[in-house]
C-alpha cells in the first residue's frame, strides 16, 4: 500500500503524545516519542512511496511502530492508501495537477477520475453569461470538448472563449469547442449543462424527459426574479428527477408563482428574468463544478438527490434533498431504495423523518411550533405545502415536544397518502372479471352497510389488500380503501380517515390502523343506537398519572370533561373525550383507538384537551389531520346509564383478529406508503378495512 496524509489534518505535541485532528474528528496517539515520529514520518506520507519503501531500511521494532501508526491513521480517516494511479501524458497531468490533487484528497485512482472527466463530450444548452461561465469553468478545470446550442448568437461565446482554448493548446494539449444550431444530438455527447431562463422553460423539462429516458447526464440551471435552481442531476432511469423537484418547488411557492411557472412550462413565453452577471458566474461555475464531480466521483455532487437554491437578491446559497414524488409523470415507474427498517427507537425514527422537511422542496415544510406555549401539554405544528396554500397539523405529547412532532409526522404521513394515492396501482376490472382471473373481489356490501354498487359487471378500480390473519390477500375498492383521495370522486365511500395510519412498520401500522377502524365503527353503531355509549368517571381517569395531568389541565381551562367508552370496539377499546365550557359553546372532542385502556383514554382526553390549549392560548382551532367523522357533534349521542368498567384489560392484536373471526369478520391491509415516504424509511403508511363476510350459500 501506498499512504497519504489527509492534507487537512494537523498534529500538536502533547504531554501524553501526539494530538491529531481532522476535520470531524480526533484523537491522541499515546507514547513519548509518538510526536517526533509522526514528524519524521509525516513528509513521506504522501502516496508515493509504499509502506515497504518506507519500512526496509528500520530494524524491526521501528517497523513495528511505523506499522501501527500507519494502521491508526488509516482507522480513523485520517490517512488513505493512494494506490497505483492510471497513467497520463506528462503536459496533461502538470496542466491540472490541481484537480489531480484535489481528487486524490477524496478518492483513490485521482489520475483515472481525471481522465474520465477530461475525455467526456459536454453539450451545453441556453444562453447568457451562466453559459458561458459554465463553459469556461468546464475548460479550466480540464474538460476539452465542449459543443455549444445556443438560444442567441454562438459568435459572442466563440470570440469569448477563444483565449481560455489558446491557452490549452499552448500546453500541447488539444481543446476544441463547436457551435452548432438546433437541439444537440443526445447520442453524441456524455453530458448536457443546460442554463436557461423563464422563457426556456418548455425546452428544459423536454430536454430533461428525454434525459431521463435514455440520455445523457444532465446538469440543469433555471432563474427567475426571485431565485436560481442549479439541479437535481438527471440520470438515465434515475430517481429523483428535474420534474420532481419542480412539484415541490411549486407547492411550496404560493399559487400565483406556482401559477405562472407551469404556465410557463407548459405553453412557453417570451418572459425574460435578469440575471446579473456576479450571479450569473456562481451559476455557470457551479454548474460545471457539479459536473466535475459527477464524472470523477471524488465525492457526491450536492444536485445528485438535491438542488442547489440561490436567492437573487441576497445570494444566499442552499442545498435541500429532494425526494421522488409520487406524482411525478417521468420517474413515478423506478423503483425507490428503501434503506431498511430502523431500529424502532423513536430518535432513529425522528432523524430519518426528518428528511422529509425542507423549506422549498420538502413534503413538509417545517415546524412551526417554536413561538406555541408548551404547557401544560407540549406541542407540535408540522407546515405542509397544499395546492390552495400552507396547512399546519398539530400534535400533542404529555412529556416531549418530540414526542408531539413524531405524532405529527404520522399525521402527516397519514394524510399525504391520501392525497397522495398511486392511482397507478389499481386495476380496473369489474368484480366479474377478476373473479374470471382468479382473483377474490370483496364486495361493497362486505366492507360497509351503506348504500354502494353492486352491478357485478361495472369496471371499477381495485387495490390489493392483505388479510391480517395471514390467509392470503383480496382485492378491494380503491374507492373505500382511499376515499378521500381521487379513488371516491363519485362519493359512494364516506370520506373518513378511519382505519388509516403511519408507523414505523406496516406491523405497527396494521395495530394502529385495525384499533382506529373499530374505534370508527364503535362510533357509527353508536349514532345508530346499536351500540353503548358508557361514561368514564373523574376517579378512573386519575389512577392513572398522566391522565390525571391532562384532567386537570382541562380544568385549569375551565372546561368540563366527559368521557366515554365505545362498546362497539371490543375487544379493543374506543374512547371518545369531550370538552365543552360550561356556559356551552364549541365543544372540542376526539375520538381514540388502541388495544391498552388506560392509553386510549390518556390518547383521547390529550387530543381533546390539547384542542381547548391552542383555543385558550391562540384563539383558534387547531387542525389535527383530516378528520375521522366530518361534522360530527357528541351531542347526538345518547349516553348510557351503565358506567363503563374500572378494570377493563388490555388486548393485542391476535385476540381482536380471533373475535372478529368468531363475528364472521375479518381485517385487510392496504398499503399505501408513498415513494417518498417509502425512501426516508422513516414511517410506512396503510389503511386497515374490516369484512363482515357474506352467509355462505345453502
Amino acid at each position: 500500500m501506498r499512504p497519504k496524509l489527509r492534507h487537512d489534518v494537523v498534529f500538536l505535541d502533547a504531554p501524553a503524545g501526539a494530538y491529531l485532528r481532522g476535520p470531524d474528528s480526533a484523537f491522541l496517539i499515546k507514547g513519548r516519542s509518538a510526536f517526533r515520529w509522526l514528524t519524521s514520518l509525516s513528509p513521506y506520507l504522501t502516496g508515493e512511496h509504499t509502506l515497504a519503501q518506507l519500512t526496509a531500511a528500520l530494524d524491526p521494532g521501528q517497523r513495528q511502530t511505523v506499522l501501527t501508526l500507519v494502521r491508526a491513521l488509516l482507522d480513523r480517516g485520517f490517512a488513505k492508501d493512494a494506490g497505483e494511479r492510471s497513467a497520463l501524458p506528462e503536459p496533461l497531468a502538470r496542466r491540472f495537477a490541481a484537480q489531480i490533487e484535489f481528487i486524490d484528497h477524496f478518492a483513490d485512482d485521482p489520475t483515472g477520475r481525471f481522465r474520465r472527466f477530461h475525455s467526456a463530450r459536454v453539450a451545453l444548452c441556453g444562453g447568457g453569461e451562466a453559459l458561458l461561465a459554465a463553459a469556461t469553468g468546464l475548460l479550466r478545470n480540464g474538460c476539452v470538448r465542449l459543443d455549444l446550442h445556443t438560444d442567441d448568437d454562438p459568435e459572442w461565446y466563440a470570440e469569448a472563449l477563444r483565449p481560455e482554448l489558446a491557452d490549452l493548446r499552448a500546453d500541447g494539449l488539444p481543446a476544441e469547442v463547436r457551435c452548432h444550431e438546433g437541439a444537440p444530438d443526445l447520442r453524441a455527447v456524455d453530458a448536457v449543462v443546460c442554463c436557461t431562463g423563464p422563457d426556456g422553460l418548455a425546452r428544459l423539462a423536454a430536454l430533461a424527459r428525454d434525459c431521463h429516458r435514455d440520455g445523457p447526464l444532465l446538469v440543469p440551471v433555471r432563474w427567475d426574479d426571485e431565485r436560481a435552481v442549479v439541479g437535481p442531476t438527471v440520470l438515465a432511469g434515475q430517481t429523483p428527477c428535474w420534474h420532481c423537484a419542480q412539484l415541490r418547488l411549486a407547492a411550496a411557492a404560493d399559487p400565483a408563482t406556482a401559477a405562472e411557472f407551469w404556465r410557463q412550462l407548459a405553453v412557453g413565453g417570451d418572459v425574460v428574468a435578469a440575471l446579473p452577471e456576479v450571479t450569473a458566474r456562481m451559476l455557470g461555475n457551479a454548474a460545471a463544478f457539479e459536473l466535475f464531480r459527477a464524472f470523477t466521483g471524488a465525492f457526491a455532487p450536492d444536485t445528485g438527490g438535491g438542488v442547489l437554491l440561490l436567492d437573487m437578491a441576497t445570494l444566499e446559497s442552499t442545498r435541500e434533498r429532494v425526494l421522488p414524488h409520487p406524482a411525478c409523470p417521468v420517474c413515478r415507474d423506478v423503483e425507490v431504495t428503501d434503506p431498511g427498517p430502523s431500529a424502532g427507537a423513536e430518535e432513529e425514527t425522528y432523524q430519518r423523518a426528518e428528511a422529509l422537511v425542507t423549506p422549498n422542496v420538502g413534503v413538509f415544510s417545517r415546524f412551526v411550533d417554536d413561538p406555541l406555549e408548551q404547557a401544560p401539554l407540549k406541542t407540535a405544528r408540522l407546515r405542509l405545502p397544499g395546492r390552495r396554500g400552507p396547512r399546519e397539523v398539530t400534535a400533542f405529547d404529555v412529556h416531549t415536544v418530540m414526542g408531539a412532532r413524531l405524532a405529527a409526522y404520522r399525521v402527516a404521513v397519514r394524510d399525504h397518502a391520501a392525497r397522495h394515492a398511486d392511482l397507478a396501482a389499481a386495476v380496473t376490472a369489474s368484480a366479474a372479471e377478476l373473479r374470471e382471473r382468479g382473483e377474490e373481489p370483496v364486495p361493497w356490501s362486505e366492507l360497509t352497510p351503506t348504500g354502494a354498487p353492486a352491478d357485478e359487471r361495472r369496471r371499477t378500480r381495485w387495490l390489493t389488500a392483505t388479510v391480517l390473519d395471514g390467509t392470503g390477500s383480496v382485492r378491494v375498492p380503491a374507492a373505500l380503501a382511499l376515499p378521500t383521495s381521487g379513488f371516491n370522486a363519485e362519493g359512494w365511500a364516506e370520506p373518513t380517515v378511519a382505519g388509516a395510519a403511519a408507523g414505523g412498520s406496516l406491523d405497527e401500522v396494521a395495530d394502529r390502523g385495525l384499533a382506529d377502524a373499530l374505534a370508527y365503527r364503535a362510533l357509527i353503531e353508536a349514532l345508530r343506537g346499536r351500540a353503548e355509549v358508557r361514561p368514564v368517571s373523574e376517579e378512573d381517569l386519575v389512577g392513572d398519572d398522566d391522565t390525571a395531568f391532562v384532567v386537570k389541565a382541562a380544568h385549569r381551562f375551565g372546561r368540563r370533561l366527559s368521557v366515554y367508552t365505545l362498546t362497539g370496539a371490543e375487544p379493543a377499546h374506543a374512547v371518545l373525550a369531550v370538552a365543552e365550557p360550561p356556559d356551552g359553546g364549541d365543544r372540542d372532542w376526539a375520538l381514540a383507538g388502541g388495544y391498552d385502556p388506560v392509553a386510549t383514554r390518556l390518547a383521547a382526553v390529550r387530543d381533546a384537551v390539547g384542542r381547548v390549549q391552542v383555543r385558550h392560548f391562540e384563539s383558534a382551532v387547531a387542525d389535527l389531520g383530516d378528520p375521522v367523522l366530518r361534522d360530527f357533534d357528541p351531542a347526538v349521542l345518547t349516553v348510557g346509564a351503565t358506567p363503563a368498567a374500572a378494570a377493563a384489560t388490555p388486548t393485542d392484536r391476535a385476540a381482536v383478529l380471533a373475535a372478529l373471526a368468531q363475528r364472521g369478520m375479518s381485517a385487510l391491509l392496504v398499503e399505501t406508503t408513498t415513494r417518498d415516504v417509502r425512501a426516508t424509511g422513516a414511517f410506512r403508511s396503510g389503511v386497515v378495512l374490516l369484512r363482515r363476510h357474506a352467509p355462505a350459500a345453502d
